[in-house]
């Protein structure tokens, strides 16, 4: 492996050497890399990150993105235009020691040489962005904006997740992002928020961390580069881009410093209307006010926490953190100093909040579940290492399971591309070939890292797993034959009509997965499988061989079942390198645009008389993360009862005949779309952005979406007149129909109702079927609808009757299988 370095860094205490690889910046010899945006989610950003369509931007020193990939080679464009002080970046690869970056090219190769054979991780973190120049307006001067991640052709992204184990926010100034850290000299170079005291608390406690500094900015003083002062700036990303919602376990403030000028007369309120700002924003989080390090207005600070009497509003005296010899320029820190002010507050973040930050050994012996052949456990569990301190998957390394004589059954080899697929369900494509699945096969929460097999194990029997060294950092790994053993359940009866799932054990089965898989194909009786509450990490696929299956939770806000499955990970977009043998949907209804979008769903039924009630299904994929069904259902005879289906575009997609009652469903793009026929009634969409309640693409022979005393309500952020009721391409599906009668709808649908393309005329829409009946506004008043597409109609109430009744839209009542759901 070659790293490609634009400019490398060598600190001593306060100098620097830049060495530039000769003839500046490489770009690819192959034509057609595979490229992915930022919202790519298997692209994991921690810190201030601003989404913009296709652009990630941060003015923040300590934002990082890391990711999992394939291919020999990997880049990175970004926007430069208008930047007059580049920023750094420090690139690692494959864990490999970091290089220094200067992000002065729209195209910049990272690495190239790599085994294309094997999968490779990449971290890119920011280390300094200028506080000098403009970096709060857009076009910025300087800044980080990203627009693609770049490998080689054919290669792709690798999904592992890693959740950290608590949420913190840092805002400060200068000091917070690292200026002089390095040497004593105002500028990017000596400037390094990786050694800033913020970064180093944020990593100890494994939290994902948003340091926020910005120079000379106090809660009166506005900061340099266009920043108005701490208030003005809180909530936001950059001018114009509202930062998102964390929810922070705890939040640091250290600001005073550049408000030395002003008295405390006009500090104090300055002061507490900050601390109260941060409050409002943050209900639940501990606040720790910080002296500053120079003391500056420390009495006023101690004063205003004190009066607050707020006691998770800490006032943190750093008296005597710091020694002369910690400073760099000023009252800044250098490196030393940093890892002093860190190790302090992290033993003050460890008293007041009980957390546990690293230290050396966590790595060692970690507890492993299933864990011994005295009690048996499910065939479908999955595998759990829990350390004492944070877990990190290591670059190389196999996890493999043996049966008690010694036979290898199953291989998670980190650096394998084939270790992250796997089969679900035995779904078979419309060639009667195995699809196999892009997955997670290992996920990181905190201190446990969950290992998810590629198939059930074989009942009844003795196993032991070991782990090469590596496989997660630090840690020495497992070879014995006894270190880690335990015993499967022996599965029920062939043909058992009640089964159970309780991912904690003591069921059948701990996934809903290993249940319907027990169900034998051709199955032609009712199933039922009971889920206990929880929440259950996995994708769900019941194929077309196993109808007459009921899976009911413990109640919609108890049982849970989810997974960030999309478009990108097993979609149209990810089926571009897969032979069309293995990726052709079965049962497809429209023959072109369903040839791969089968595979994205969090939960994907192909059978006909399914029926789920009281649970939760959740596609796990963060907003603009592509297109995402939460639940597909593809049959006849679908019926759901008091069930959530939780996502943003997509979310809940029926084809053949469906029955939907007292359910929710929430997204923003078409989240509720398919074929038809599907009849919903006394339930509630919510709309989370502006966008589309429907796209429906049934054809003339088939009803499509009929909603019967449905309300649609919106997020708290979404606008007045700014959701449509549904969409459609007039030239692809010239007789859609939805239909909403009886319904209450909020201020945020638009006015028109409905909106049609392609083209964008009525004359063209002789067969569309976009109607109404006696639609009201949430209070029940009715609404005026002068103003809907004037292709759309008002039904007769004769009309409304008839459509009232699901038999008579559907061609079949479900009042039958709604009774079975009934039974206890």
């Amino acid at each position: 492996m070659r790293l490609i370095l634009r400019f490398l860094m060598v600190v001593g205490l306060c100098a620097t050497a830049l060495a530039v690889v000769p003839g500046g910046p490489r770009a690819f010899a192959a034509s057609s890399p595979a490229t992915f945006g930022p919202n790519d989610p298997r692209i994991e950003f921690e810190g201030r990150w601003a989404k913009d369509d296709d652009l990630a931007i941060t003015v923040n020193s300590g934002s990082s993105l890391r990711f999992r990939f394939t291919g020999g080679t990997l880049a990175a464009q970004f926007k430069t235009t208008g930047i007059t002080v580049p920023s750094q970046v420090y690139v690692s690869v494959d864990r490999g020691e970091p290089s220094l970056v200067k992000v002065d090219s729209d195209r910049i190769v990272l690495a190239e040489g790599l085994d294309p054979a094997t999968t490779h991780t990449a971290e890119i973190v920011v280390k300094d962005v200028d506080e000098y120049e403009n970096r709060w307006i857009m076009p910025l001067q300087s800044g980080i904006v990203l627009s693609k991640i770049e490998l080689a052709p054919g290669a792709t992204l690798v999904s592992l997740p890693r959740t950290a184990q608590h949420r913190l926010e840092f805002y400060g100034d200068s000091v917070t992002e690292g200026v002089m850290a390095l040497c004593p000299t105002l500028g990017v170079d000596c400037a390094d928020g990786t050694k800033d005291y913020a970064y180093l608390v944020g990593r100890a406690f494994d939290a994902d961390t948003d340091q926020v500094g910005f120079g000379k900015q106090g809660v009166i003083q506005p900061g340099h580069g266009n920043v108005g002062t701490a208030s003005e700036s809180f909530g936001w990303y950059l001018s114009g881009y509202p930062a998102a919602p964390s929810d922070p376990d705890a939040v640091v403030v250290n600001f005073g410093a550049n408000d030395a000028p002003y008295p405390a007369e006009q500090f104090v309120p300055r002061y507490r209307a900050y601390l109260r700002q941060v409050r409002a924003a943050n209900p639940d989080a501990l606040i720790l006010a910080m002296r500053p390090f120079d003391g500056t207005h420390a009495s006023d600070i101690a004063g205003v926490v004190g009066a607050l009497h707020d006691r998770h509003t800490v006032y943190v005296d750093t008296t005597g953190w710091l020694g002369e010899g910690d400073l760099g320029g000023g009252s800044h820190p250098n490196v030393q100093g940093h890892r002093k002010a860190a190790d302090r507050l992290i033993a003050v973040m460890e008293r007041l909040t009980g957390w546990r930050a690293a230290r050396p050994g966590d790595d060692a012996d970690p507890r492993p579940a299933p864990d011994g052949v005295q009690r048996a456990t499910c065939t479908d569990g999955p595998l759990r290492l829990t350390f004492a301190g944070p877990a990190e998957l290591g670059v190389r390394g196999r996890l493999q399971v043996h049966r008690a004589d010694g036979t290898v059954v199953d291989t998670v080899d980190l650096a394998d591309p084939a270790t992250y697929q796997r089969t679900v369900g035995g779904a078979r494509s419309d060639f009667g070939e195995t699809h196999r699945w892009a997955y997670q096969p290992v996920v990181v929460e905190g201190r446990t890292a969950t290992v998810h097999p590629h198939a059930k194990l074989r009942p009844g029997q003795v196993y032991y797993v070991t782990v090469d060294p590596g496989f997660f950092v630090g840690n020495g790994g497992i070879a014995s034959r006894t270190a880690w053993t335990f015993r499967t359940r022996h599965d029920p009866k062939p043909g058992t009509a009640r089964l159970t799932v309780d991912g904690r054990g003591g069921a059948d089965f701990c996934t809903v997965q290993g249940a319907v898989d027990f169900v034998a194909e051709g199955n032609d009786r009712p199933v039922r499988i009971d889920v206990a509450p929880g929440f259950y990490r996995e994708m769900v696929y019941v194929p077309q061989t196993k109808p007459h299956i009921t899976i009911r939770g413990a109640g919609a806000g108890r049982t849970t079942v989810g997974y960030p499955n999309n478009n990108l990970l097993n979609g149209d977009y990810a089926m571009a390198n897969v032979p069309v043998e293995q990726a052709y949907c079965p049962r497809r209804v429209l023959a072109d645009p369903d040839r791969f979008n089968c595979w994205r769903a969090a939960m994907g039924v192909d059978a006909d008389d399914f029926a789920m009630s009281d649970l939760t299904v959740r596609n796990l994929t963060p907003y603009h993360g592509s297109q995402a069904e939460a639940f597909r259902g593809n049959g006849d005879r679908i019926v759901l009862a008091r069930v959530r289906i939780l996502g943003y575009q997509d979310s809940l997609r029926l084809q053949g005949k469906a029955f939907v009652t007292g359910g929710y469903v929430e997204g923003d793009v078409d989240f509720v779309w398919g074929t038809g026929g599907v009849f919903m009634r006394d339930s509630e969409l919510k709309a989370l952005h502006a966008g589309y309640y429907n796209q429906v693409r049934n054809t003339d022979t088939g009803p499509g979406n009929v909603f019967v005393n449905v309300r649609l309500t919106r997020g708290p952020d979404v606008p007045d007149d700014s959701v449509y009721l549904g969409r459609i391409e007039l030239s692809r599906f010239p007789t859609s129909q939805v239909v909403f009668i009886d319904s209450a709808m909020g201020a945020h649908v638009k006015r028109t109702g409905w909106q049609i393309t392609s083209p964008n005329d009525c004359a063209a829409a002789g067969q569309l079927r976009f109607w109404e009946y006696h639609s009201t506004d949430l209070a029940g008043k009715p609404l005026d609808t002068s103003s809907r597409l004037a292709c759309s109609r008002q039904l007769t109430g004769d009309e409304a009757t008839r459509l009232r009744d699901p038999a008579y839209v559907l061609g079949w009542n479900p009042k039958h299988a709604l009774q079975a759901l009934r039974e206890r």
